[in-house]
């Protein structure tokens, strides 16, 4: 059994943290609902004073609120990016190129017929796009920069993206860090998947000096990737980096990020407090309503008797 790689392990873990929070706040949520009214009723009795009458509300209404506010802004971010990837994948159409026989041959054994597409484009660049069925993108200006085995090599990069989807995972973990805005592991593990793919995607290759020289080039070129296309390309402001690990070599042990592990921590003392908040709102809640600011009360009257049904209750 092959271990897991870096940028699945983050990735498998984001989704671990999404499910937990999910879990959480679903479960806070329908248990608290069965009380929310008696909280509303408790925040209007004790409205004359403002913290002590509202913090039960507050705390009832906290997991409802992130669960919209997190779904919310976690589709919005989905959906923006479905528009740009159509967007850029319609562009990039309009300006397909056929093959070249050597660039249809190189795509033949590195099984890519039919994933590899040419881009009329001098600015050089090769970055995976596409969901249901990913394709490397690769522009006439990359192909006249880079040698054969440079780009063989840039090529084996791409496949690797291609064969993990990485153009669908990268969508599903921003669109999750966004939706979890509120814990600060999210955005840290989905950081670490980003640029953790790439590093896997570099070791795939097999041709670490060659790729690094790949690289050097495209850093020199100085060309950015177009504006959207960001699903699973090489950021380059990476490129640097990028080039020193393959340089270096793969180091042989790595340690955990002290700043992801900071930030699970403080993500797990969030949760703690969420739910600790939840708990005392629930059994304030919970309590008898004695009336007050909103003009009832839940308080019999001193004459009051079973035979005594018709006395009204008393009112402000």
């Amino acid at each position: 059994m092959t271990r897991p790689s870096s940028a699945g392990r983050a990735f498998a873990g984001l989704l671990a943290l999404a499910a937990a929070s999910l879990a959480l706040l679903g479960g806070l949520l329908a248990w608290q609902l069965p009380h929310l009214a008696h909280g509303v009723w408790l925040a209007c009795q004790s409205a004359g004073q403002v913290v002590e009458g509202y913090l039960p509300l507050a705390g009832l209404l906290l997991p409802l609120g992130l669960l919209l506010a997190g779904l919310l802004r976690g589709l919005g971010k989905l959906f923006s990016q479905l528009r740009f990837t159509r967007a850029l994948l319609d562009d990039l159409a309009r300006r397909r190129s056929p093959l070249p026989p050597g660039l249809a041959q190189m795509a033949d054994s590195l099984e890519l017929t039919g994933r590899l597409a040419l881009v009329d484009d001098r600015e050089p660049y090769a970055f995976a796009a596409g969901l249901a069925r990913p394709a490397i993108w690769l522009s006439s200006g990359l192909l006249a920069l880079l040698d054969e085995a440079e780009l063989a090599a840039v090529l084996r990069h791409e496949r690797h993206h291609l064969r993990r989807r990485d153009p669908l995972r990268v969508l599903l973990a921003r669109s999750l860090a966004q939706g979890l805005f509120f814990l600060p592991a999210a955005g840290a593990l989905c950081q670490l998947y980003l640029e953790a793919k790439e590093v896997d995607a570099d070791a795939a290759s097999g041709a670490n000096h060659v790729l690094a020289a790949a690289l050097v080039k495209l850093l020199r070129a100085g060309a950015p990737t177009p504006a959207r296309a960001s699903l699973a390309a090489a950021r380059p402001s990476a490129t640097a980096g990028r080039i020193q690990r393959l340089l270096e070599g793969e180091p042989s042990g790595r340690t955990l990020d002290p700043l992801l592990v900071r930030r699970l921590l403080v993500s797990l003392a969030l949760a703690v407090a969420l739910w600790s908040a939840s708990a005392a709102s629930q059994s304030q809640a919970a309590s008898p309503l004695v009336g007050g600011e909103c003009g009832y009360t839940t308080v019999a009257p001193l004459n009051f008797t079973p035979m005594n049904l018709d006395t009204p209750y008393q009112q402000r």
